[in-house]
């Protein structure tokens, strides 16, 4: 391992988004996480003695700008949004020729679509949480 490693931190302008193979100018928001089931195995005395995993779950979310939504929707299967599945590429790519890192969230689907709309909004943002099966980070 090195002495020293690059502490470089990324900004939003260095995060590009590919949702099903193309990139999304209108992402406002993305996250995502892996999480897995964890309890501690207990047996003679008071304190644990080993911590057991079980399954391991993916989910995120993505805001997006309505006019992309609306696009996406129009080209599902039954203009479904809920009925799309893809890939979910995030790259981040510092212009300072820094390390670039790729994070990908495969077989994503949306579990629910919340669009919202203010008073004084010059333009509406959907909300889109999503499942999916594996992460493969730093690819």
């Amino acid at each position: 391992m090195p002495d020293t490693f690059d502490s470089k931190q990324y900004s939003w302008s260095d995060v590009s988004i590919s949702l099903g193979g193309r990139i999304v100018t209108g992402v406002t928001s993305v996250e995502y996480s892996r999480k897995q089931e964890k309890s501690i195995l207990r047996g003679r005395g008071s304190k644990g003695h080993k911590i057991v995993r079980g399954n391991e779950d993916f989910e995120g979310k993505i805001t997006i700008w309505q006019s992309e939504f609306e696009a996406m929707t129009r080209d599902a299967p039954g203009k479904n949004h809920l009925r799309l599945e893809f890939d979910l590429t995030i790259a981040y790519v510092p212009e300072d020729g820094g390390q670039t890192v790729t994070d990908t969230c495969k077989t994503c689907e949306f579990t629910e679509g919340k669009k919202t709309f203010n008073q004084g909004d010059g333009n509406m943002l959907v909300e889109l949480p999503f499942i999916f099966l594996d992460l493969i980070p730093q690819s």
